[in-house]
């Protein structure tokens, strides 16, 4: 091979691989998470309570933010970044969000043997609306009290 084709090729070489290396930079500036998106607040109650998960969507509404999680809950907060709601979307809610969170309603749902079986939770100002699959508790906040719910199908 001619010492001038070897430079072509060297220099050919060289294009493809600055090419390359622009287009990986490019990649990298431009790649951007949904986590990126997130409150810090938001971000560590979902580290927290679905650690290794991924962010479907993450939109600011008017009460607020809604989260949803790759094949798992869907979250509502405030603006004060406080949980509002969590539906598992068919899935039980961690046992440990309920015993952190809630921990006199976990003391009742465990005295039952329900703690692993919530699927919703409502918080609400003046009540907690935990929906199991087959029932529904509420919570009253002034009082303490812990009482069947009626769910509006």
């Amino acid at each position: 091979m001619s010492k001038r084709l070897k430079n072509m090729y060297s220099t050919v070489d060289k294009l493809k691989a600055s090419v390359l290396v622009v287009a990986m930079v490019l990649f990298m500036a431009c790649s951007h998470s949904l986590w990126d998106d997130l409150p810090q607040p938001i971000s560590m109650f979902i580290t927290t309570y679905y650690p290794n998960s991924s962010i479907s969507s993450f939109d600011e509404t008017d009460n607020g933010y809604k989260v949803v999680v790759k094949s798992g809950p869907t979250m509502y907060f405030d603006s004060d970044y406080k949980w509002t709601e969590v539906n598992g979307n068919g899935v039980p809610l961690p046992s440990i969000f309920i015993y952190n969170e809630l921990p006199r309603i976990y003391d009742f749902l465990l005295e039952r043997d329900e703690a692993a079986g919530v699927f919703k939770v409502e918080n609400n100002p003046r009540s907690v609306i935990l929906t199991l699959a087959d029932r529904a508790w509420e919570y009253i906040k002034e009082n303490g009290q812990i009482r069947p719910y009626i769910i509006d199908k």
